[in-house]
């Protein structure tokens, strides 16, 4: 009986394995990067991608680091992922979106390890493995605690069978899991780009709020992706030093100038400047997300999964 249960485990272990490997081979997956509020969100669900957590059966689905904090009902529907994939025992004993369960919920993961089947355990192994938070080492600015969402990102683009998986992410660090992964860059031009943020200073939707001072926010964060330059390169419009400022007063920024540093508005550029990516910055593609372009970055509309 002993040796049948011990057969019974490794088969069950084995298909895992074969999982695992499906949870890669055959996907595809991709990468919509840049700064919050540029419209990645917007740009998936009008070409029909679902949040896979609306439908975790769906073939293409969104995957975003907004996901995996604090949101209950999201949550739930994790851990039944967790269960279908197997999970039985941890789908019960995780108690939220911390990835560090080995350490930070030490008394529920001793706990797991107790009631967890042989299977489950090397399950979860195989699965840390191949998904160890150790790949991402940042630090929430905000919070002084690690920041572990690329870690449920990529936790939860294994587990799930959809076929085609957008990533919605403004770094890039979860190509570290999925390295072959297809990179696109949504540009938004700063005119439309402080539209958006003004509709989120504003919205009914206290999730969708922003802090234009934070340095964590949206304009900063545009600003580690794009400086200024001398002549057009993602699209043809041209700005000026006193009109960026006029927007960044508007949109209640207390230092206007540091954000015209920050995208290296100096010396003649001040009277005129384009945009254009940050030296490093290379995808293979730039998406326009807001009007039609002229320049590097492409129509919306070219935009296919």
């Amino acid at each position: 009986m002993k040796y049948l249960k011990t057969f019974e485990y490794l088969k069950l272990y084995e298909s895992f394995i074969q999982l695992l490997k499906e949870g890669v081979e055959g996907k595809t997956f991709i990468l919509l990067s840049g700064p919050s509020a540029s419209g990645k969100t917007y740009l998936s669900k009008q070409k029909g991608i679902v949040h896979w957590y609306e439908n975790t059966k769906a073939d293409k689905v969104l995957i975003g680091t907004d996901n995996f904090g604090g949101d209950e009902k999201i949550f739930e529907i994790f851990r039944k992922l967790l269960s279908d994939n197997g999970f039985f025992q941890l789908s019960k004993f995780k108690k939220d979106f911390t990835w560090l369960i080995e350490t930070d919920y030490k008394k529920y993961f001793d706990e797991w390890k107790e009631s967890a089947s042989e299977d489950e355990k090397q399950k979860y192994a195989e699965l840390k493995s191949k998904v160890p938070y150790s790949v991402e080492k940042t630090t929430n600015n905000a919070t002084g605690y690690q920041d572990g969402r690329v870690c449920g990102m990529a936790w939860a683009a294994y587990l799930l069978k959809s076929k085609t998986i957008v990533f919605d992410d403004v770094k890039s660090t979860i190509k570290k899991y999925f390295p072959g992964l297809t990179e696109i860059l949504i540009y938004t031009p700063l005119d439309h780009y402080f539209k958006n943020i003004d509709s989120r200073v504003n919205s009914e939707n206290k999730a969708e709020h922003i802090d234009v001072n934070d340095k964590d926010s949206a304009i900063y964060q545009y600003c580690r992706w794009f400086q200024a330059t001398d002549k057009p390169d993602l699209d043809n419009k041209m700005y000026t030093a006193e009109n960026v400022e006029r927007m960044l007063i508007d949109a209640k920024h207390k230092n206007p100038r540091e954000i015209l540093d920050l995208l290296g508005v100096k010396g003649e550029l001040e009277n005129g400047f384009y945009l254009t990516t940050k030296p490093g910055i290379n995808p293979k593609k730039v998406i326009n997300s807001r009007d039609t372009s002229t320049g590097r970055a492409k129509d919306a509309s070219e935009l296919v999964f």
